[in-house]
This record gives structure tokens, sequence and C-alpha cells, in this order.
């Protein structure tokens, strides 16, 4: 069960949270890696639009790499490199050429975001318009205190698995992603967006949610305490939850990885999650972190390694330590991972890793917790 901390990972302050700038950095360089973007449940099949916009799996990972629409030619390793090292996986290679790519974090215009969200001027706004360079490219807006109890709901609903897969009265869940998509072309950030979990809620599931949830010991106190109990939901009320991660070329830009830790010099940037709240009278909240700018005039081709530069990769990690336990790759993937360029906080490349999951002594992917990634140009280990 998510952590009562977890639950309310998108309010007001989240903007304060991301200014903690290189401190939060520095976090991300101490402990082991866990995996991340690596699973697809459900995907939402509708007519493809201008919005390019596909929905896919939760935004809380399970067990199966994520597909990777430009990764069509794969080959099953499966092959003892040392003693108690293993691989046994599958490998996608990708299929189109892949780039590199230079950008910076987003910097909003406050007037044109306000003018996007097309309400009325109520509600707290919050851009990073590159005045601080520890912003992330960062943007919340919530219409109301009650839309981070709405988020919680949402949230918890979603967890505990207390909401239908289901198109909603007032829109379809493909035109609201799409909603979502066009308000983001709209601020012109980097890359194009992917579904990762929609939940959907109406009155009566608030009211339920409601209900469990202040029946619930580890959540009553903390949400008692926050006026939770005194909530009311208008009749007819409707609201789609949208996790999103953004993808370049097809490829999910990491996201979030609690306890990363960093092998290169440089740092890593902040990662890319969007979060919104839909309702049938518009835009409820929306978060926004490690958004870039858009990138296509700065790019170069790279060829990236194959099966042969991921095993080198691996026995280069491993090759000088005595393993006393059994080290078995079982899940590899390739992500863009944003590293900060020397010197700055704001300036970026975008590059092709490979990921790579390791089970431990036979222990899941999920029970371990060890991710390795490794840059897919160089091979040399990342994070």
């Amino acid at each position: 069960m998510r952590k009562i901390t977890e639950i309310f990972n998108i309010n007001r302050n989240m903007l304060n949270n991301v200014k903690i700038g290189l401190a939060v950095l520095l976090v991300f360089l101490g402990g082991c890696a866990h995996t991340s973007l690596r699973e697809e449940e459900s995907k939402i099949d509708y007519d493809r639009t201008d919005t390019d916009t596909q929905v896919v799996e939760a935004q809380d990972e399970t067990d199966i790499p994520a597909e990777i629409t430009s990764q069509d030619t794969a080959v099953f390793i499966d092959e003892e490199l040392d003693e108690n090292l293993f691989i046994c996986a599958e490998l996608k290679m990708p299929e189109n050429n892949l780039y590199e790519y230079a950008t910076r974090l987003k910097s909003f215009d406050y007037d044109k975001v306000q003018e996007a969200i097309g309400q009325d001027a109520k509600g707290t706004l919050v851009v990073n318009d590159g005045s601080d360079e520890f912003a992330g490219g960062s943007l919340t807006y919530q219409r109301n205190d009650m839309a981070n109890h709405l988020d919680t709901y949402c949230s918890y609903a979603g967890e505990m698995g207390m909401a239908d897969d289901r198109d909603l009265a007032f829109m379809s869940r493909a035109d609201a992603a799409a909603r979502m998509w066009s308000f983001m072309k709209t601020l012109g950030v980097g890359g194009e967006l992917e579904v990762l979990n929609m939940v959907a809620m109406d009155q009566a599931d608030f009211e339920n949610v409601k209900k469990a949830i202040l029946e619930d010991d580890d959540y009553r106190g903390v949400l008692s305490a926050k006026g939770y109990e005194g909530d009311a939901f208008d009749e007819g009320m409707e609201v789609y939850r949208i996790n999103f991660r953004v993808e370049v070329n097809g490829i999910p830009v990491y996201r979030n990885e609690p306890g990363l830790r960093g092998t290169s010099d440089r740092f890593l940037a902040y990662p890319a999650v969007v979060t919104a709240l839909l309702s049938n009278n518009g835009i409820e909240m929306i978060t926004m972190i490690g958004m870039f700018e858009p990138y296509e005039e700065h790019q170069k081709e790279v060829a990236v390694i194959g099966e042969d530069g991921i095993k080198e990769a691996i026995m280069k990690k491993f090759g000088d330590v005595i393993l006393t336990n059994e080290f078995k790759a079982k899940n590899i993937w390739m992500e863009y991972f944003p590293l900060l360029k020397e010197d700055s906080f704001t300036k970026m490349d975008l590059i092709p890793v490979w990921c790579v999951d390791f089970e431990i002594d036979g222990e899941s992917v999920e029970d371990s917790g060890y991710t390795i990634r490794f840059n897919a140009i160089t091979g040399e280990e990342i994070s």
C-alpha cells in the first residue's frame, strides 16, 4: 500500500518541493535504483489524431517491460556470463534511427498558460518562467483546495481498485487524453505524451471512496485533520485523473526512481512527470515537472550498442567482483535519460540508455529492486 506521503504527492506545495533544486539532485545520487516504466497493463484503442496520444499502463509499476513502438527486432538471451551472473531476458533493438538531443528545461509563459487553461482567473497557478534555475521545467495549477482532495480520492481509488475503466458521460477517456495533450502542445513542450493511468470517477464513486478512506486506519487520522470529513460532492460531477509519461521517438523519458544513484560526473535532470485532473467543469489540477523545450534542431544521430555491447557493459560492472549472490538480468528496455550539462541546471542532453533489471538469488525484480542503466551509445554505467 502506498504511504500517506505518496498519496499527497500532487498538491499546491509541489513547486516548493521542486525548488529544492540541487538538494533534490543530490538525493538522486544516493542508494540503489529501482525499476521504472517497464509495464503495460491496458491500452485504450481509439482513432489516432494529430494529438498522437496513446493510452497505456498505470503510473504504479508492475512487472512487464513497457512496449516501445520503435523496438521491433527482438532476440531472447539466455546465457551465463560469469559465475553467479546470468542473462535471461528479451532484448528489443530499435528499428528506427536514434538521436541524442540537446535541449533545456522548459520556461513557461504565465499568461499563455492561463489562457490555455481557459477558465476564470481563479485558482493557484505557479510556473517556472526561467528566472529560477532550480524550478525544473515545472508548472502547477490548482483550481481550489478541493482539487487537492479530489486528487487524493482518485489516487486512492486507483490504488485500491475502486474505479472502473470506463468512459464518463461528459467526455470519453480518449477525448480526455486528447484534450490534455492539446493543452500541452499549446505550451510548446518537447516530446510526446503517453497516458499511463486514467481513473474515472463520478459523484457516487467519490462518496464511496471517501467512506472507505476515512475508515482506513492508515489514512483516517491525517485526512480528518485536513478536513476531508466535511467534503461534499456536487451532483453530476465527473472527474478523470490522468498520469502521463513523456516519450521521445516512442521511447519513454525517465520519470522517477526513489534512491536513484548517479555514477556520472553530471547531474541527472528532473524526471518528466505530468498529472492532470479534468472534470466536467474544466481543468481542476495539473502538475508538470521536468518538462523540456522542443529539440528538433539540436539532434545528433547515434548508433546504440546491441546484445554484445550490453553483455560487455554488464561484465564491466560485475567482472572484477566475486559474486556471492546470483544476479540474473531479467528485463532489458530502453529509456531516454536527461543529463544536465556541466555547469548548468537548465541545459541538458537527452541520451538513450539501456535499463537492466536484475533478480538477486531468485527474488522477483520487484523485491530485489536492483536496476542499472547503461549509456546506450558508449556502454558506460549511468546509474
